[in-house]
């Protein structure tokens, strides 16, 4: 590339980074909502969460002619193919996680009528470890720090395991008492959704490595 070509081509790719770490940051609400929502009853919080998909469905795809253009016009090799395209798969990511946020709006309005007859402590600690490791992972992303990216990965463990008891306790109620079947069932799906996001973001910290060094690596098998 000419001097002058470089210096464009370095200046796409870093408004590339600035939009996809914007989409990162409304997936990232969408799914602080999504367990407000659900954790509080909270109908009009829900609502709000599942009209805000459809403005962060529009960015990853305005995300995905970006970097489709980029690999067409400029051909980058080496770091700078990598960089497109790890931002091509991390934009599908951002918009995923944000459909599990979506998801669990859509469970509050299912349940809003119903007795909160189980206890949710398990669900917001499990909302509490996939925040906490959004926001590692989004500092991680804007610093291309690989270390951190790693550590986040090892949290989702922590999740897992979260998720793995949750599944065990509420078993237990819908056993004891068949009126906790359709609450544990929805304690349950809920859940899912944020075991889910916890490997979207462990997904996303492995398409950082692999921007950064060209390892292609499950950090956390």
């Amino acid at each position: 590339m000419t001097t002058i070509i470089r210096s464009r081509f370095e200046r796409e790719l870093a408004q590339l980074a600035e939009v996809l770490l914007d989409l990162g940051s409304r997936a990232r609400q969408e799914v602080a909502r999504g367990i407000e929502a659900y954790l509080h009853c909270d109908t009009e919080l829900a609502r709000e969460a599942i009209t805000a998909d459809l403005a962060i469905n529009q960015m990853r795809y305005h995300i995905e002619e970006r970097c489709y253009a980029l690999l067409a016009l400029e051909q980058p090799v080496a770091g700078d193919l990598r960089a497109v395209v790890a931002a091509l798969i991390s934009a599908i990511e951002f918009e995923r996680i944000a459909d599990h946020g979506k998801k669990l709006a859509r469970i509050c309005l299912r349940t809003a009528d119903a007795p909160r007859t189980l206890p949710a402590d398990d669900i917001a600690r499990m909302g509490e470890l996939v925040l906490e490791m959004f926001d590692r992972g989004l500092a991680a992303l804007a610093k291309r720090d690989i270390a951190e990216a790693r550590a986040i990965c090892e949290m989702d463990d922590q999740v897992d395991a979260c998720y793995k008891q949750l599944f065990n306790v509420k078993l237990s109620y819908m056993l004891e008492d068949v009126r906790a079947i359709g609450p544990g069932t929805y304690q349950i799906q809920a859940g899912h959704e944020l075991e889910r996001i916890g490997d979207r973001i462990t997904n996303l910290a492995e398409r950082l490595v692999y921007a950064v060094t060209g390892e292609i690596m499950d950090l956390n098998p």
